[in-house]
């Protein structure tokens, strides 16, 4: 239970849901799943189809898009309310599961009451530079290459990826348009969260991402190596090994901002926006 000193309504119980990276299966997030329950939050990880066992993996017959992810991670946040009246459900979204993080954000009832982002964001070529040319030939091949495989089959870059998801990808590669409107119209409080070492997104890119919410209901950290245990790296994947600085800023951020309506109230749960400015400079 998180709890605000001398909040006169009661503390919010948080559901915290983990929305994973692209082709990262859920174990991967088993630590972090382990330092945020030692700080009070019911934790759960909606996995990824297709990447867990028991998942059927994507092929020619089975495929999915963006927005059948997002329906998935919609249906967690009502479960989780069903579950838990009145909980405050916190989707934490790596990556790509921050991208359906923000659509799911959009969809009325099925919004989350907070979301962490988490090395997020919107990788069009251009954001990039010179490193910019071999996304896009990457980007380019999406297409010709699921065609004849019916997926992208490529392990070690989000693969085996059904069809009609990496060719989503690929098009916000390519035109920078994402699956969710960037202009700031994303009200629910967030923390956007950079890897200082994320060999994967650039500071542009990042910018791209935190342009879909409002800026007065989100909040920026900037995790580095030391920021955690001795040994622990801040690159887009290596951060999960040892999560405990990032559990610590969830759950100081959001405890500053966690309070539940009275009982009676006629809205099953309330989020106030508390924290306004950067815990630490924006890495670029």
């Amino acid at each position: 239970m998180i709890r605000i000193e001398n909040d006169p309504v009661r503390a919010l119980h948080t559901t915290v849901l983990v929305s994973p990276a692209m082709g990262v299966p859920a174990r991967v997030y088993r630590r972090l799943t382990e330092v945020l329950t030692t700080r009070g939050f019911d934790v759960r990880v909606v996995p990824r189809r297709g990447f867990d066992e028991g998942g059927v993996a994507p092929s020619r017959r089975t495929d999915w898009s963006y927005a059948d992810e997002a329906a998935d991670l919609a249906d967690g946040v009502a479960a989780a309310r069903a579950a838990t009246p009145g909980t405050g459900v916190l989707v934490i979204g790596h990556s790509l599961g921050a991208q359906l993080a923000a659509m799911v954000a959009t969809r009325g009832e099925h919004a989350p009451d907070g979301i962490v982002a988490i090395g997020a964001s919107i990788p069009h070529f251009r954001h990039y530079g010179v490193r910019g040319v071999p996304l896009a030939v990457l980007a380019a091949a999406v297409f010709p290459v699921s065609a004849v495989a019916g997926r992208w089959p490529r392990r070690g870059f989000g693969g085996p990826t059904p069809r009609t998801l990496m060719r989503e990808w690929a098009r916000m590669v390519l035109t920078g348009r994402a699956p969710f409107p960037l202009d700031g119209r994303i009200s629910v409080p967030t923390l956007s969260i950079r890897l200082h070492d994320d060999e994967i997104v650039s500071g542009r890119a990042a910018n791209a991402y935190d342009a879909a919410f409002d800026g007065e209901t989100m909040s920026r950290w900037c995790h580095r190596a030391a920021d955690g245990p001795t040994g622990g790296v801040a690159t887009h994947i290596g951060w999960t090994r040892t999560p405990d600085g990032i559990a610590e800023c969830v759950a100081g951020w959001w405890g500053s901002q966690s309070v539940q309506v009275p009982d009676g109230d006629s809205k099953p749960s309330c989020v106030r926006a508390a924290v306004r400015s950067a815990h630490a400079p924006v890495a670029e």
